[in-house]
């Protein structure tokens, strides 16, 4: 029987437009009545995930948000950071100079701010910022404290110039952290125990889950992990075709409501496991 859905955001629960469609919202509300624990699991920050958290009413106990890929666990009921898996300075340095050859900026987040050390930062930079609902703040990597920590770092530039990285990934890079492609100008940088699916182990344990009571739904490479994670893993129909190869099931797409119709047919399950 599942007792944890989780949840990737965008691609998945929202519309291509990110907007939260009524069938997808009455899903998770029933899905909560009939004691199903609820965890949203994004690359976007916290501050990202707060309006889609209470709009589904997931402040309660029990329901969590993983952000930034994997890097923070949120109790939404409280606001904390309960767990996490981190980077810090020294990375960031480290990883600049891997790309330094390539024509493209390093940035940092953790759950308060949005970090760059240009004076101009691209226009890739900017836009992250703003998408991720985070202040930009310009500082130099030696004025960062001793103990700071990040939950993610970030390569952002032209297409083209990420492509080549991605291609020609640093051995460095590869083997010391995690590294995944989630739009065509950014690659993401984390510690390399960072991933969604070792976010959801940690949570599941704490609530005395086994994997084979978890389902997740997922559309991008980055949910890889959460999938492998599950015991019954949903891929959207947008879904790119490495993450339908690890799908136990293929719902309809974002802009048809596939996260409600996957939860329906559950539910209509007796929370069961289909095929």
């Amino acid at each position: 029987m599942i007792k944890l859905i989780t949840i990737d955001v965008d691609g998945t629960l929202v519309t291509p437009l990110k907007r939260l469609t009524q069938k997808n919202k009455e899903a998770i509300f029933r899905a909560k009545e009939a004691g199903v624990h609820i965890a949203l699991a994004s690359g976007r920050p916290y501050s990202g995930m707060k309006p889609l958290v209470k709009e589904l009413g997931l402040k309660e106990e029990g329901n969590f948000s993983v952000v930034q890929n994997g890097a923070y666990i949120f109790d939404n009921k409280t606001d904390d950071v309960i767990s996490g898996t981190f980077q810090n300075p020294k990375d960031l340095m480290i990883i600049d100079e891997l790309v330094r050859d390539y024509d493209v900026q390093i940035s940092a987040m953790d759950h308060k701010s949005f970090y760059s050390r240009y004076e101009k930062p691209n226009w890739y930079t900017k836009v992250d910022a703003k998408i991720s609902k985070l202040p930009l703040t310009t500082m130099a990597y030696e004025d960062f404290p001793h103990d700071k920590t990040f939950g993610r770092i970030l390569i952002l530039g032209k297409s083209s110039q990420v492509s080549r990285i991605w291609e020609n990934m640093p051995t460095d890079l590869r083997e010391n952290y995690y590294a995944v492609k989630t739009a065509p100008n950014l690659i993401e940088v984390m510690n390399k125990k960072t991933n969604k699916g070792y976010a959801i182990s940690v949570m599941a344990k704490d609530l005395g889950i086994s994997q084979d009571e978890i389902m997740s739904i997922g559309n991008e490479r980055n949910d890889i992990p959460m999938l492998e994670q599950a015991g019954f893993a949903v891929a959207m129909e947008n879904a790119v075709d490495e993450l339908k190869k690890h799908a136990d099931f293929i719902t309809k797409s974002n802009l048809k409501s596939g996260v409600g119709y996957a939860i329906d047919r559950l539910l209509e399950n007796n929370l069961e496991k289909y095929s």
